[in-house]
Formats: C-alpha cells, structure tokens, sequence
C-alpha cells in the first residue's frame, strides 16, 4: 500500500510541474501564413546572425530583379555563361511550366504555406507547387553526400532559444533568381524562424551559400502573417496555360 500511495503522489508532483520543467518551451510554428509584400524592416535578431559581407536580396515576393541583375550575388564564370545562355521563353514551354523550383525560390513566392510543428519533426507545406518540407528535430546524422538530392532536400533542425535554425543539404538544382541563375547540388541553405507581434507574424532569414556557383553568399529576409482557420489549397499546376506563351 505504501509502494502505491508514494508511486500516485509521485505521478501527481510531475503531473503539476511546469512545462519548462519537463522539457523547454519552445515557441509554437504551428498554422497557417501567408506572404507580407509590405516593406518590413527584418527582424534585428535575424540579422545579427547573417555573417558579414552577405548580400541582402531584395526580390522577396515581387517584382522578381530583371535580367542580368542577380541583386549582388557574383556569379562565377560557368554560371554567368549559363545565365547569359537562358531564354525566358523556355521557361513557358508546356515540359517546363509545371517544372517545380527548389525551397530557394518556392519559400519567398508569394503563395502560402503551413506549419504542422511536433517535437520530433517540423512539416512545412507550401501551396506552391504542392511542396512539402520535413525537418527532423531528433539530432540525426547529417545524410552521406551521395544520398538523392529533391527540390525540398535533407533539412535538420533545432531550437536557439526561441529561434528555429534549419540547415538544408541534397536541394537539386534549380532557380535562384527566376531569371537565368541556377543554384547547383551542392548549396546550402540555412533558415532562422522567429514568432513576432504575439505570434501573429512569422520572420524568417534564408542564407545561400553555394561556391560552385557564387563568389559570395546570399540572403533573403521573409515575412508572413498568420491567418488562423486557413490552409493550403492545391496547386494543380497545368502546363496547358503555358502554350500561348511558348510560340516564337
């Protein structure tokens, strides 16, 4: 009787024992956002952790930069070559219009997506395209470099205090700037999530780090608001729409 009644009174000490006790409390993602195009000073906790000498990219949302304008970025030589190489007409070809973009152009697009946060896993899903993006939170290993590489690629994840930081490897090539520069296998992404304004708006820094294409490094800062009820919707891409575009 004595095992019992110590073994209840126990159970009901770590029943009444804060949150933060048991495990940290971390902010919650969880819901539904949709693209802010208003002008938006970013978040100064955001930015403190963006290395010098990165290039702030201003064509979050629209208008998208023209061509031959990369916002900064310095192309190396291939890359350039490739870029002056690109005809935007064959982007609107019926094999190519529904060919989807990586999570370096899908995420600062102006379509919405929607958090799903669990404590060993963060989903992420973006309207656009019907892409979805897991990120383990268990500390696992980082994949070997000749895993597969996907347009939402391998992404880990963890907490910095009320700060996400995700790092994403595997991303297979694909558009940076929608208007010539692709991005190789072997970029690396690294995202910080911040809650703002009682968590009514979610911040987000998008660091791109890729030296098989740039001489320097990349950013775009992103902001959301949260419209609670809401969710994605499919995307459905048709590449017929594309065929009065791809006549010479």
């Amino acid at each position: 009787m004595n095992f019992w009644r110590g073994a209840a009174v126990l159970c009901t000490m770590i029943a009444l024992l804060p949150a933060s006790a048991a495990q940290p409390a971390h902010p919650d993602l969880s819901g539904f956002f949709t693209l802010a195009n208003d002008r938006f000073v970013p978040d100064p906790e955001l930015v403190k952790h963006v290395p010098a000498g990165t290039i702030v990219m201003t064509d979050t949302g629209a208008p998208e930069y023209g061509p031959m304008d990369f916002g900064g970025l310095k192309l190396k030589p291939a890359a350039m070559a490739a870029a002056r190489a690109w005809n935007p007409k064959q982007e609107m070809t019926v094999s190519n219009a529904c060919k989807a973009p990586s999570i370096v152009y899908a995420m600062q697009g102006p379509f919405p997506i929607e958090i799903f946060q669990g404590t060993e896993l963060i989903v992420i899903r973006l309207e656009y395209f019907d892409m979805t993006r897991v990120i383990f939170m268990d500390g696992r290993a980082p994949w070997p470099k000749d895993a597969p590489h996907t347009k939402t690629g391998y992404s880990l994840g963890h907490w910095e205090g009320d700060m996400l930081v995700v790092t994403t490897t595997h991303l297979k090539a694909a558009t940076i700037t929608n208007n010539g520069l692709e991005h190789s296998d072997n970029i690396k992404v690294t995202e910080r999530f911040r809650l703002l304004d009682g968590g009514k708006t979610l911040m987000a820094s998008q660091e791109y780090d890729d030296p098989d294409v740039l001489d320097n490094r990349g950013v775009r800062y992103i902001k959301w608001r949260r419209v609670p009820g809401d969710h994605v919707h499919a995307y459905d891409c048709d590449p017929s729409f594309a065929e009065n575009y791809a006549a010479p």
